[in-house]
């Protein structure tokens, strides 16, 4: 047909082409909707479909995205639900597998199926208040749904709810006996202390099916508790036979068994049959049942059986796993006592006081019996330990030769210092009466007292006093000396009188210089800490790198033999820093190996004692510095073997410290390989002369990494790592 060229008809004919545009832009969204519709239904069942046959074929991945598209296509698809939660179950993943089930339980409340899978689910990963909640759902459609009122019986169990237990286990044995049935009502009878009917009721299930092997464990379980009640011994021991009969049947069907391996044992150790009973809970451990229950259990065995020092062991990994086991730390303490460690049981019963006290269970009858408890140990110690050797003083402070003290005219106190030998702890320390202060709880304490001196006081009298009441007294006769104090100057950096100018922002300077005096310095200290120095040299050089921030001054403090003293305090101004000036690289000829500059690694090798057991020398020791000091270029290594104590102060004080000046040293690392202890929290070194039991023949390496610092202004690094070995456990910790 022809158009035609009127223009009348030319715009009729336009005006129907918009007409049938609007039309079809109305009618587009609703067949989009009719369409996509159609399009979701049957791509919910297709995407299901899909799953299924992935499913089958063992593809699992696949199948639960097939299952997530069904579901997210059509959200109302139970079985979708149920077989995702299938294929879940297969992955192992019990916390999806649960979450689907109960959704399907949610969508169709009047299938009791579902919810009685949901609640099984939820057992079956320790959430028994919510498989309760879903067998609550599935008894309420259908009353007598045996399988839902035994899993409720279970719940209520888990939670502790023995009422609901007991009704649902007494609804589900009513809808019908079974084996299963008997047996649920059983267990709960047993939770509630009905003994004798929970007897009758496994007894039943054990006539009904011999092979029934968790039925004889509760049967034996039974057996335990109705022996607490019996006071008969003939009742008493058949009720351990029938327990032993029980678990023996059911480790013959599974000899695996470790709730009969455990439950066996409990009867052989009330016969007393203490080796049979280890034998079997051992054996439980061995097949990898190792919660508190059984360690408790034979630490006890043990503990009847005489062998105290393994019930130790085994109460010590409780101990281990929680330090406020209160029940724990009693066992301990009486297997510490029956052991002959005194000491040991006082500390546990300590423990175990600071642990009821905050808990708030400390009851007065508790306490009284605990407090009985201590005071008979620790008569029994008291007495064990009695001696009578009278302590041993040495005198440090003041100094003095013979027993002569020469003390500068010019103080007016005089601080007397020293130690107590004893094999004893010390009662008292005094000097001309007064009390010194010394830790009461240590053996061998140090001491430290401050004693007016007035013209009329001639000699220091220090006595001491063990817990025994033994008594030794050591005496010094006062000499004045001379009075002049050690002359301070210091070398480095300049200064203009007692000020030292340094750049802003500068927050440490390196400080050098000399003391001057008649006698030997005893300290050489800046804002009290320590300089390095030798303190065997008369008018020493000292050196030390002190921390200025925040700090406007620091004082320099020196004092000799004698107890003269000097202070010499230095102001500290800052000046603006130079405008910053580009300077070319540095020739490679002067650019170190390493960012740690030029790097040393001393040695310490003790192996030759005289009163300690002789170490061998080993390659794994050179390896294991190796591996350490694996992050430096070293340079240059110092090895010292068999240091004596004298030896390794010299060392550290005087001969490294020469070296690592001349040769600017940047790092010093050292490694330490010999014995070692740990006294009172600090640690030590074992020299080659150490004396056991002598902790002043040790050396304190405490400040080792601090002194290293003030050697010169060049160390920017010290490391000490000290590979020793131990006298106890927790050595390797404090020093590593």
């Amino acid at each position: 047909m022809g158009v035609s060229d009127h223009p009348n008809d030319r715009i009729r004919l336009h005006l129907g082409t918009i007409a049938m545009h609007c039309t079809l832009r109305r009618l587009l969204p609703i067949l989009l909707f009719v369409a996509g519709a159609g399009s979701q239904a049957q791509s919910g069942k297709a995407f299901f479909k899909e799953g299924e046959k992935l499913r089958a074929a063992q593809e699992f991945e696949q199948a639960l995205e097939k299952y997530s598209f069904a579901i997210r296509t059509e959200p109302g698809m139970i079985k979708a639900y149920q077989a995702r939660a299938e294929v879940y179950g297969s992955l192992g993943k019990l916390v999806e597998r649960a979450s689907d089930l109960a959704q399907a339980a949610r969508l169709d409340k009047g299938e009791p199926d579902n919810a009685v899978a949901a609640a099984r689910a939820y057992f079956d990963m320790d959430s028994a208040r919510v498989a309760a909640e879903f067998c609550d759902q599935a008894i309420l459609v259908s009353p007598k749904n045996q399988e839902a009122l035994m899993l409720l019986a279970k719940a209520c169990l888990r939670t502790g709810e023995l009422d609901r237990a007991s009704n649902a286990a007494d609804e589900a044995l009513a809808v019908k006996a079974t084996t299963d049935t008997y047996f649920i009502h059983g267990v709960v009878r047993t939770a509630t202390r009905d003994y004798k009917t929970a007897e009758f009721d496994l007894d039943r299930v054990l006539e009904w099916n011999h092979l029934y092997e968790p039925a004889y464990v509760a049967a034996s379980e039974v057996q335990l508790a109705l022996y607490e009640l019996y006071s008969g011994p003939t009742m008493k021991m058949r009720t351990l036979e029938k327990s032993i009969e029980h678990c023996t049947h059911a480790l013959e069907l599974n000899p695996q068994s470790t709730d009969a391996l455990f439950c066996r044992s409990k009867a052989y150790g009330h016969q007393k049959e203490y080796a049979k009973a280890i034998d079997d809970i051992s054996r439980c451990m061995a097949l990898g049942r190792t919660d508190r229950a059984v360690y408790l259990q034979r630490a006890r065995y043990y503990q009847g059986y005489g062998q105290f020092q393994n019930a130790i062991n085994d109460v010590n990994q409780l101990v281990l796993a929680d330090m406020k086991d209160t029940e724990a730390l009693q066992l301990r303490a009486d297997l510490r006592e029956s052991n002959l460690d005194l000491e040991g049981a006082l500390k546990d019963l300590e423990s175990l006081q600071k642990e009821l006290v905050a808990a708030g269970t400390f009851s007065g009858d508790h306490q009284q019996l605990i407090e009985g408890s201590r005071k008979r140990i620790a008569l029994q110690v008291y007495e064990m330990n009695r001696e009578s050797d009278a302590p041993s003083i040495t005198i440090i402070k003041p100094f003095h030769v013979a027993d002569i003290a020469q003390v500068s005219n010019s103080i007016r106190f005089v601080e007397v210092s020293g130690h107590v030998r004893d094999k004893s702890l010390l009662k008292s320390i005094t000097v001309n009466g007064k009390p010194a202060d010394f830790a009461t709880d240590e053996k061998d304490p140090e001491f430290v007292v401050s004693i007016p001196l007035g013209m009329d006081v001639t000699e220091l009298v220090v006595q001491a006093t063990d817990i025994y009441e033994n008594f030794s007294s050591e005496v010094l006769r006062i000499e004045r000396s001379e009075g002049v104090a050690p002359l301070i100057s210091i070398l480095s950096p300049k200064a203009e009188g007692t000020t030292i100018q340094l750049p802003a922002g500068r927050s440490e300077v390196f400080v050098e210089g000399i003391v001057k005096d008649e006698s030997l310095i005893s300290t050489i200290s800046v804002n009290g800490v320590n300089a390095s120095y030798a303190p065997d040299q008369k008018d020493p050089e000292f050196s030390i790198k002190v921390d200025l921030k925040g700090e406007d001054q620091f004082t320099i403090r020196a004092e000799d033999q004698f107890g003269n003293a000097s202070d010499l305090v230095y102001t500290i101004t800052r000046k603006a820093e130079p405008v910053a000036v580009v300077k070319p690289p540095p020739s490679e000829s002067v650019v170190h190996s390493g960012s740690t500059g030029i790097t040393w690694v001393i040695y310490i090798e003790n192996t030759n004692y005289r009163n300690f057991p002789a170490l061998q020398s080993s390659p794994a020791d050179a390896a294991k510095m190796q591996k350490a000091f694996a992050s430096y270029t070293i340079q240059r290594t110092i090895n010292k073997k068999n240091l004596t104590k004298e030896q390794l102060e010299r060392f550290f004080n005087v001969e490294l410290r020469d070296l690592v000046r001349t040769n600017k040293v940047n790092t010093v690392l050292v490694w330490y390989t010999g014995h070692g202890r740990t006294v009172s929290g600090k640690a030590y070194w074992i020299p080659a002369d150490g004396k056991k039991d002598d902790i002043y023949s040790f050396y304190n390496y405490g400040s080792l990494k601090a002194q290293m610092q003030n050697y010169s202004e060049s160390i920017g690094n010290t490391v000490v790592v000290s590979n020793a070995a131990g006298g106890d456990a927790s050595f390797y910790e404090l020093t590593r």
